[in-house]
């Protein structure tokens, strides 16, 4: 089946285009992406902006839900939280 370019939702692409510009102000490429156009921006620019923007998208969505935090505990209760981030219990490499 064929990629669709077009929004799932067509109401938030302005929401989407203004996020991307603030991102692109905030990592310093706002005034080059102005003057010359997305086209031209590197790969690893573009990578760059759409990671802040799916980073932003989920802090968003996690705060929407009224306070409630995706946290992971072990069987004792304790909370496994690093830097605001769900942490695996155990080392994928066997290190605990």
């Amino acid at each position: 089946m064929a990629r669709s370019r077009k929004p799932v939702n067509p109401g938030a692409e302005n929401a989407l285009d203004r996020m991307k510009m603030e991102v692109a102000n905030e990592l310093g490429i706002s005034e080059r992406v102005r003057s010359q156009g997305w086209s031209t921006m590197t790969s690893a620019d573009c990578g760059r902006v759409g990671g802040h923007m799916v980073r932003r998208m989920i802090e968003q969505y996690e705060s929407s839900m009224g306070g409630q935090s995706a946290t992971a505990t072990n069987t004792t209760g304790s909370n496994n939280m690093t830097s605001g981030t769900m942490t695996s219990q155990f080392d994928i490499n066997g290190n605990n």
